[in-house]
Order: structure tokens, then C-alpha cells, then sequence
């Protein structure tokens, strides 16, 4: 099969992230299973390689700019050697451009997670002051509030592209229920397809006996992530094992509710607590098995996350992995086997199984190893792309 990726993200370029490293996984699997696979991304404007697959680049004007800026080069390239079929995220939307111009051609849709939940999980922590001077701001004005939190889902980009789509996918069953109750979409036009991941070979080489007392958190310090949920837990855990020490790495966003940077909104939070807990800005991809070795237990305790790639990560290190029963989190972790799960947004919950996880080394280590087993085999290149090509097949045949 010919087969095209159109992302704004893609790995290893300007602004690559989770959805970036699953197309580059992605797509380096069909291409080793000997498909034609081609990337349409943003960069330096041109085309390249990757490996064996082919990057067309278009400059970088924005996410919202890459999804017009896309459509003339892809829809050359169409014409000069056709696809089969086009692979889109549906976050941003970024592939309506070329659906549009090329209706004809089999359209796979892939959710990540779409804008509105990740808008509604963030206005949970605003506070009900921010939406009464909203309302009455307006009704000053003389104008009838139109309310910001409430959902239009007639009004949603990202709803359209997934209706126009011949197949939607998900690497976790639980996107899929909340994209079709909330869309109304197609139930037999929906599929589970888990994401390619390949660990780094360093990532795999980290012992899983350690004896370190500490507890990571990789990813965005925002508050979808769980790190208010953390912040808390932080004096609970303390309290029962004062030698453990947390490190946070990740770029800071704003707090929802007080604008201020989380780094700082932790600081404050933590207060005579905050001396035991290390932020680190984001760090290089390359640098972050050094990260994972660092630590006995690393935390992911999002309020609800689809397919985090650091959770992965973290299981391909043989990590004690924490994360929330929340997504696609209680898919990839089996509590008590290959990790603990606790409940979203529960402080005490999560304090608990990161004492535990401290003070049992065996039960860490084994647990560890029993996670990098089950990722190393799961979600392998072997087992995710025979998923990936029944899912081009089944939007090719049909009309």
C-alpha cells in the first residue's frame, strides 16, 4: 500500500510531542512491512528521508496554518504517485484540508485526545467566580452571554473530520465510547488499534532493582496531567518515608484558575514540603532513560490521558509504575501486575501506592519487569501493524 501521514507533530522536528512520536513509530513499522509511506509535516520546506520513509515539509506558520498550507503539496504528490489511503489526527483537525480537496480518497482518523476534553477536564479546576464575572461582564455590555463552557459539537472541526472519515481509531477503548456517545459517530466505523511504541534501547537496559526514594513525574506540568492530585500527595508520602525525594520534569503551563505558572503555583502549594521536590524544564528525548534510572517509581496520575507515551516509558524502564484507573491508563496497566492504579484526583489514594511501591523492593522490581515484558510485546511493531493495515483495508473498501 501507498500510505500517508498528515501531522503537524512529527518526532525529532519543530513541534513534535506525543502524536509526533506515534507517527514516526508508526510509520517507520508499515515501512519496514514494505508499504510506501510518506509524512506530510512541517520544517524546512522540501522533502527528505527518514529512514524509509519519505518527509515533505511545508514551513511552520502554526497549527491552525498547516492545515490549508498542506493541502497544495500533498494533493501534488497525490497526483504525481497516488495514495491509498491518508492518516490524520483528529486534534487540531489537521488533515479537513486535504479530506476536503480529496474526498475520494479513503480517510483514516486517529484520536489522541480531542480539544473539547481537554478544555472541559481543565475548566474543572476554574473557579465559579471566573464564569460569574463572565456573565456579568456581559449583561453589563448589554449583550446576552453566550456561555464559553458549554460544548457545541456542530460547531467542532475536529467532529467533522471524524464523521467525514472512513474509519476512526483509537489506541484506547476508552476514547472511543466518549468520541462516539459525544459524536455520534458510526460504532462500526470505530476500531481499537493500540499505538506503536519502541523503546529506546537504553530504556530497556535499566535495572529494575533500584534504590533510589525517588518518584518521577515526566510530562506537562498542567493540571490535566494530575499535578495538583501530586502536589498533594507529596506531604502524605513524606510523612511515611522522609527520605523519598520527587523530581517533576516537563515544561510549566498556567494554572486555569490563577494564571500562574504551575512551577511556581507547586512551590507555593507545597510549602515547607517543597524543599524535597525537584522541577526540571523538559529535557532532551535522549536524556530521558537517565531519568527513568534515576528513579523506583514514577508517577502518572492524569486526571483521564488516552495513550501516554510516558507511561510507556516508564514501563519499558522497569519503573514502579503509579497511574490514575483513568483512559487508556487502566488499558496498558494491569494493577498489581504490571503497575498500581489508583483514582483520579485522589491524593491519599495516590500517596498510598507510592509508599507501597517504596517500601517493598521486590514487589517493585517484580512488578517492573513484568511491565517492560508486556510493553516489549503488546505494543511491538509486530503486533500493532497487522492492526494498522486491516484498518487502510477496511476504509479502502468502503465506499
Amino acid at each position: 500500500m501507498r500510505l500517508a501521514f498528515v501531522t503537524y507533530e512529527y518526532a525529532g522536528r519543530a513541534g513534535g510531542g506525543g502524536i509526533g512520536t506515534y507517527v514516526r513509530n508508526a510509520a517507520a513499522a508499515l515501512a519496514a512491512r514494505g508499504h510506501a509511506v510518506e509524512v506530510f509535516t512541517v520544517g524546512e520546506p522540501g522533502r527528505g528521508l527518514d529512514g524509509d520513509v519519505t518527509v515533505h515539509a511545508v514551513r511552520d506558520g502554526g497549527r491552525a496554518a498547516f492545515v490549508e498550507a498542506v493541502v497544495d503539496p500533498f494533493v501534488r504528490r497525490h497526483e504525481a504517485a497516488p495514495f491509498d489511503a491518508v492518516e490524520s489526527a483528529e486534534y487540531g483537525a489537521e488533515g479537513a484540508g486535504v479530506a476536503a480537496a480529496l474526498p475520494g480518497l479513503p480517510l483514516v482518523v486517529k484520536l489522541h485526545t480531542p480539544t473539547f476534553l481537554v478544555d472541559e477536564i481543565n475548566r474543572r479546576f476554574e473557579p465559579w467566580t471566573r464564569r460569574a464575572r463572565f456573565v456579568a461582564g456581559a449583561l453589563r455590555r448589554g449583550r446576552r452571554p453566550r456561555p464559553y463552557w458549554t460544548y457545541d459539537p456542530s460547531s467542532d472541526p475536529e467532529r467533522a473530520l471524524a464523521l467525514r472519515a472512513d474509519e476512526v481509531t483509537s489506541p484506547s477503548r476508552s476514547l472511543l465510547e466518549i468520541a462516539r456517545d459525544r459524536w455520534g459517530l458510526d460504532g462500526a466505523r470505530l476500531a481499537h488499534v493500540p499505538n506503536v511504541f519502541v523503546p529506546p534501547a537504553a530504556l530497556s537496559e535499566v535495572p529494575a532493582e533500584t534504590r533510589t526514594r525517588h518518584v518521577t513525574f515526566v510530562g506537562k506540568l498542567e493540571v490535566r496531567k494530575g499535578v495538583v492530585a501530586l502536589a498533594d500527595a507529596v506531604p502524605h508520602v513524606l510523612s511515611r518515608v522522609p527520605d523519598a525525594r520527587f523530581r517533576l520534569v516537563g515544561r510549566s503551563l498556567p494554572h486555569p484558575a490563577t494564571g500562574e505558572p504551575l512551577d511556581a503555583w507547586l512551590r507555593r502549594r507545597l510549602g515547607r514540603h517543597a524543599a524535597a521536590v525537584e522541577v526540571v524544564e523538559a529535557v532532551p528525548y535522549a536524556e530521558v532513560p537517565a531519568v527513568y534510572a534515576a528513579s523506583d517509581v514514577c508517577v502518572v496520575p492524569s486526571v483521564w490521558e488516552n495513550f501516554p507515551n510516558v507511561c510507556l516509558e516508564a514501563m519499558a524502564a522497569a519503573r514502579g509504575v503509579v497511574a490514575s484507573a483513568a483512559g487508556g491508563m487502566a488499558e496498558m496497566v494491569e494493577d498489581g501486575a504490571t503497575g498500581r492504579l489508583v483514582p483520579p484526583r485522589d491524593p491519599r489514594a495516590l500517596a498510598d501506592a507510592v509508599v507501597g511501591l517504596l517500601r517493598d523492593d521486590a514487589a517493585r522490581a517484580r512488578m517492573g519487569r513484568a511491565a517492560r515484558a508486556h510493553v516489549a510485546s503488546a505494543y511491538a511493531p509486530a503486533a500493532v501493524a497487522p492492526l494498522m493495515e486491516a484498518s487502510y483495508r477496511r476504509a479502502m473498501s468502503r465506499p
